[in-house]
């Protein structure tokens, strides 16, 4: 003969379900991915702002040597500075316009490939 157990009081469910633990899951990976996506933009800025610096130094140094020497905004002077800022900023274009006049002023253009979806450009006017 079979003997019957008592039933027993029914328990609460405690704990998580598996598809709360998937949602949860789910929204702690966009929050990686966002934060991934953050950092990566973040380093492209500074890659930008570092060629912008670099340009500003550079520019200060030419600016520097036209007004110890104004003939050395073309010639010479120009292709050594030329071929310094080119090794310190890949694919620099500068381009010195004399403007006349007394003293004599420059305008100084310079360009970079600053990233991949943007290009630096630095306008400087020296003299007057």
């Amino acid at each position: 003969m079979a003997t019957l157990l008592p039933a027993r009081p029914a328990e609460p469910a405690s704990g998580f379900s598996l598809v709360e633990c998937l949602i949860a899951v789910a929204i702690f990976s966009l929050g990686l991915l966002g934060a991934g996506a953050l950092i990566t933009e973040r380093l492209k800025e500074s890659r930008a702002a570092h060629s912008y610096f670099l340009a500003e130094m550079l520019a200060q140094d030419l600016v520097a040597r036209i007004g110890a020497n104004p003939s050395a905004a073309g010639g010479e002077e120009l292709g050594a500075w030329q071929r310094q800022a080119a090794s310190a900023l890949p694919g620099l274009q500068c381009e010195v316009t004399a403007l006349g006049g007394a003293p004599p002023a420059y305008r100084v253009e310079m360009r970079w490939p600053a990233g991949a979806d943007d290009a630096g450009r630095l306008v400087l006017w020296v003299g007057r």
